[in-house]
């Protein structure tokens, strides 16, 4: 059987089509952990109809408020069945996310299989894929965040193995930390080459909280510095400082130069020997607040979307 895990905090009006698309599945046996995070609005009335339709549903509630991290633990632990898979309370599954991942998983005997997903963002479906991930999946998830939980069937005892990997101090990047303490096993991925989630993204979503994710990367790479260290070079960890400055530079204000200064800066003492960070140092040095149209432009010839 397969566990679904769902935490949910006040979006009771977006929780339904989240467990419709569960209850659509062509899959059948699994069980939906759906764990009440301690919600002021009509969440616990939403999930208990539901329970009244599908005795598949299992509900909890927090009794205090634990964030998506610990709620997920909670989840697993009450779960029973030999596969895992996670949820957000506000994505929707394709209808048979369940049955194509089951089958690749257990017809390859992996530990994990990923698959591709979209972003829904103004009603445009965005494609990414997931296929690097799947070939060197300690070497890719290192240089850089990619898969969501969303995106993945796992099994369970695999889990069991990991030290803290649902890190309630990395959210909203708590993705990111879990698939790095991932990496530190000897783990085996397939992969199923189509999107089977939409991440809808919307105003309320936690990860558009720049400040946030900023603030995570770092406590991210502070945590894992030294094992991103001994896979890769210096270039990969200069490049992590510079991912986050231009989170920085999205959410840009005044209040903010000394931060991004810091970063560029940080990412030239790590690798003084390339150019782009070498570009960056000098355009800060000469201050940030009046050389930025400068770096737009730098951008702007290479191809890449300026912030």
């Amino acid at each position: 059987m397969i566990s679904i895990i769902l935490p949910t905090f006040n979006r009771s009006q977006l929780l339904c089509n989240t467990i419709d698309s569960v209850l659509k599945q062509t899959f059948e046996e699994y069980e939906l952990i759906i764990i009440n995070d301690h919600s002021s609005d009509h969440t616990k009335q939403v999930i208990v109809q539901y329970q009244l339709q599908d005795k598949r549903i299992k509900y909890i509630e927090n009794q205090k408020n634990l964030g998506c991290a610990e709620s997920r633990v909670v989840g697993i632990d009450n779960s029973k069945g030999k596969f895992l898979v996670f949820l957000d309370d506000d994505d929707i599954w394709k209808k048979d996310k369940l049955m194509k991942q089951y089958n690749t998983l257990v017809h390859t005997n992996s530990d994990m299989v990923i698959s591709d997903y979209q972003i829904n963002k103004n009603n445009r479906l965005i494609y990414k894929t997931m296929k690097k991930f799947s070939k060197n999946f300690k070497e890719e998830i290192l240089k850089r965040p990619g898969p969501f939980f969303q995106s993945i069937m796992i099994k369970k005892n695999i889990i069991d193995q990991l030290n803290q990997p649902f890190d309630n101090k990395a959210i909203p990047s708590e993705d990111w930390n879990f698939f790095i303490e991932l990496s530190k096993i000897n783990l085996t991925v397939s992969y199923v080459p189509e999107p089977l989630f939409i991440w809808n993204i919307h105003k309320n979503n936690q990860s558009l909280n720049l400040q946030k994710e900023a603030e995570a990367l770092l406590y991210i790479l502070k945590k894992h510095y030294h094992y991103i260290q001994s896979i890769h070079n210096n270039s990969v960890i200069s490049d992590h400082y510079k991912r986050v400055a231009r989170l920085y530079e999205k959410n840009y204000d005044n209040k903010k130069i000394t931060q991004i200064k810091k970063l560029y800066i940080k990412a030239f003492k790590i690798n003084p020997l390339s150019i782009k960070n070498m570009f960056y140092f000098i355009v800060v040095m000469l201050g940030y607040h009046n050389t930025r149209h400068i770096i737009g432009w730098i951008r702007k010839i290479r191809g890449i979307e300026n912030v």
